[in-house]
């Protein structure tokens, strides 16, 4: 007989998309169902949202469900995980990481090269502001939250240039197709976890462990864990100016990490290659570095 693994889900059409995802992953040994909810992260106003803990409210609702044993596994982004969890659950990544980058969305512009100096952008992320000011202080950046259709739509409606997203959601929706620009990785740095999946479940559910253990590779896990531990150290969140990005290629790990005023005016960025092979904790080995530079301070202004 099948296992039965219920999947809690937000109820927005990228986060069916991901559970559907990993309950494709799931299901040649298991039998898989979806459980929509809707979180308070999806129905508060942007100014509740950043007061009250900003992503980790998309997880609230999720997290009751599995303490209460209505669903047994709930899928995230892991770019909307907190670096610190309620110790009553734990995450795992699972399946391979998409494409990590942040993208440039555009009816009029090919690049934010091309862009005038007071153009709007739509972006709800203070990293991607802090990343957009150090491009032009003359950018009028838009507040600008919901789902990815939703967000392309309003573009049009208040004639807004461009919006930054991540290219991991517009992968995964069948929207490529709207991409106008790639950021690199090394420039415009990531947040942390940006294009990976993860499950999280109650600590105490070996069973659910043993089961999904199969589907992690580790080299994804070992750059989340590093992405993680960056962001955890430095006590930061979802709201704070910090980006960090981590691949590993030709058998060496590669580091990239971002820090900033929220107004873009004072940052620090860092680069660090270590051997795949050493067992340093690179994430919180860097975050130190970075306090030492006066990342504390940065956050603070």
């Amino acid at each position: 007989m099948k296992n039965i693994i219920r999947i809690a889900s937000r109820n927005s059409p990228l986060a069916l998309k991901q559970a559907n995802l990993v309950k494709d992953l799931l299901s040649s040994k298991n039998h898989v169902e979806i459980i929509s909810m809707t979180s308070s992260g999806d129905t508060v106003s942007s100014k509740i949202f950043k007061k009250y803990g900003g992503k980790g409210l998309f997880l609230k609702e999720l997290e009751e469900a599995l303490l209460q044993k209505r669903c047994d596994i709930a899928v995230h982004s892991l770019k909307d995980v907190p670096a610190i969890i309620d110790k009553r659950f734990k995450i795992m990544t699972v399946s391979k990481r998409e494409n990590s980058s942040d993208v440039l969305v555009s009816n009029k512009y090919n690049s934010l090269d091309e862009m005038p100096k007071n153009a709007k952008i739509g972006t709800s992320s203070p990293r991607r502001v802090a990343l957009l000011k150090t491009i032009s202080k003359s950018f009028k950046l838009i507040d600008i939250r919901g789902n990815i259709q939703t967000r392309i739509k309003k573009m049009t409606e208040k004639n807004i240039d461009g919006l930054i997203l991540a290219a991991a959601g517009l992968h995964r929706m069948g929207l490529g197709d709207k991409i106008k620009q790639y950021l690199p990785n090394d420039e415009f740095v990531p947040s942390a976890g940006q294009g990976i999946l993860c499950i999280e479940y109650l600590r105490g559910d070996q069973g659910i462990h043993e089961i999904i253990k199969s589907y992690k590779i580790e080299t994804v896990e070992r750059c989340a864990d590093i992405e993680r531990n960056f962001v955890k150290t430095l006590k930061g969140d979802c709201m704070s100016p910090i980006g960090v990005h981590a691949s590993i290629m030709n058998k060496k790990v590669e580091v990239s990490a971002y820090v900033s005023s929220l107004d873009g005016a004072h940052h620090i960025k860092a680069k660090h290659i270590i051997s795949l092979s050493e067992k340093e904790n690179t994430g919180e080995m860097l975050a130190k570095l970075f306090l030492r530079q006066g990342a504390k301070k940065l956050l603070k202004s």
